[in-house]
């Protein structure tokens, strides 16, 4: 049996769909990968014309700690296997370190071989090579990029969208193998076709609600190209694929490059036959048998959807209410999964939008919901037939098994207990840490739920660390 390859996979999971596939390809493949872990990659989609850099960044990091969780791989402070990247091209100026650029350099420095799969720009791992050039010679890198080396020039978008980072890879030590994506359009699908051909679990569950994120072009009759599985097959099989090495000056297109006469690249100019990718793929992801999901729990307040108020005094950075729930709904769902469990410490908003949110969401009520009602029993049965898991009238306690000690959770930090830290809402600004405990309200964690593990740390801090000057 051969080694595992030890895989370190460069992804900008929320710029597409394929992504997803890729990543769920190589955890279903553990037998013969070793992950190392996902660093999140920049990008540009025209579908999200105001989306910055950073959103597209934690989009992807939660999309990615998502897929981890199903694998029965959660998130860990201690071993974190998800690193953000740069925040804009390399070609546009962007010139810094950051989490994914540092677990480069690490591993590069380290004894073990890896190989990196790029499935996006080359921003990370160019980035990593101009702040240390030395660890180019030990860096093995899989890029799905480029196009057609006999065109006088390149359109795909891993290229066109950093072409600065191609070349600082290009011109570098670095191994370098290239997957067209000319080559990997061939691998496509349907959300008929991946239905008829897949098992039911949670993963092949997951693989099929992407689709409805994907806006089908109607000349394509719905056929998606999957781009991203064929560098995890070639890492996967490399000898069913042909390969050849060429001259890495047949890549600099617009000649800005005074490349050595010895640098070679290997690009694969043909892929294995009969379906190999594709079948390969399926067959991993019908076989996976994940333990049972555990679910993440998440805590957030005042969303006030549909609530105009907020926009009009300037509490929130959004231009209109439609724009403020659908961004919140955005970052919301980017984070929660469907089993995932959310209590709502109060000002929900427009009780309807509870049917686009992912998550088990528990409503502890705050003071715009008992402007809603005089008997809370009808209330309550009203927003349980809307979807609601559970609505508390004014506060609760967890046990020490949610959070690893007792909490007491309700809207208004002057309702806290006195025999435990309170989580708590309500305040929009000023007031996130105090003696008695933590503010969960939308407003300081980018409009999105906070985890478990965060709040566990910012109680952490208030027990441990913080002295009185925290406080005045």
């Amino acid at each position: 049996m051969s080694e595992e390859i030890n895989l370190l996979i460069d992804t900008d999971v929320c710029n597409e769909i394929d992504d997803q596939f890729a990543i769920c390809y190589a955890l279903a493949r553990r037998s013969k990968l070793n992950i190392l872990g996902f660093t999140i990659a920049p990008f540009k989609n025209s579908a999200k014309p105001n989306q910055t850099f950073r959103d597209g960044l934690i989009d992807s990091k939660n999309e990615a700690s998502h897929i981890l969780r199903m694998f029965g791989m959660p998130y860990s402070q201690e071993k974190p296997l998800v690193f953000l990247g740069c925040e804009g091209f390399i070609s546009d100026g962007y010139n810094s370190s950051n989490p994914a650029v540092e677990k480069i350099i690490s591993l590069a420095k380290s004894k073990s071989e890896f190989v990196i799969c790029c499935l996006g720009t080359l921003t990370n791992i160019a980035m990593a090579i101009k702040l240390e050039p030395s660890i180019a010679k030990n860096l093995n890198i899989v890029w799905l990029g480029t196009g057609n080396i006999l065109l006088e020039s390149f359109s795909d978008r891993n290229f066109v969208n950093d072409k600065q980072a191609f070349y600082e890879v290009l011109s570098s030590k670095a191994k370098l193998t290239i997957v067209p994506s000319n080559l990997a359009r061939g691998v496509v699908t349907s959300k008929y076709e991946f239905v008829e051909n897949t098992t039911k679990n949670n993963i092949t569950d997951f693989l099929k609600s992407l689709f409805d994120r994907f806006a089908y072009i109607k000349k394509e009759k719905e056929i998606k190209s999957i781009y991203d599985i064929v560098p995890i097959a070639l890492i996967l099989h490399k000898k069913k694929f042909t390969l050849r090495e060429i001259d890495a000056k047949l890549l600099d297109k617009e000649n800005v490059l005074n490349l050595p006469a010895n640098r070679k690249i290997n690009i694969v100019v043909d892929l294995p036959k009969y379906s190999f990718v594709w079948l390969d793929f399926l067959d991993a992801v019908n076989s996976v048998k994940c333990k049972g999901y555990v679910p993440e729990i998440f805590f957030i307040s005042d969303t006030h959807f549909g609530q105009e108020r907020k926009i009009r005094i300037k509490e929130v950075p959004f231009k209109s209410v439609k724009e403020m729930n659908e961004e919140i709904i955005r970052r919301w769902n980017s984070k929660v999964g469907p089993n995932d469990v959310v209590y709502h410490l109060g000002d929900f908003g427009d009780y309807k939008i509870i049917k686009r949110l992912n998550g088990k969401i528990i409503l502890i009520c705050g003071n715009y919901e008992k402007y809603d009602f005089k008997n809370f029993e009808k209330f309550r049965e009203k927003l349980l037939n809307l979807g609601f898991a559970e609505v508390v009238k004014d506060g609760m306690y967890l046990d020490n098994n949610v959070l690893g000690e007792r909490v007491y959770l309700t809207h208004k930090p002057t309702k806290h207990a006195k025999d435990c830290l309170t989580l708590f809402g309500h305040v929009h600004s000023l007031k996130l840490l105090t003696k008695y405990g933590f503010n969960v309200c939308c407003a300081y964690h980018y409009f999105a739920p906070i985890s478990a593990e965060s709040v566990k740390r910012y109680l952490q801090f208030i027990k441990l660390y913080a002295d009185k000057d925290v406080f005045n």
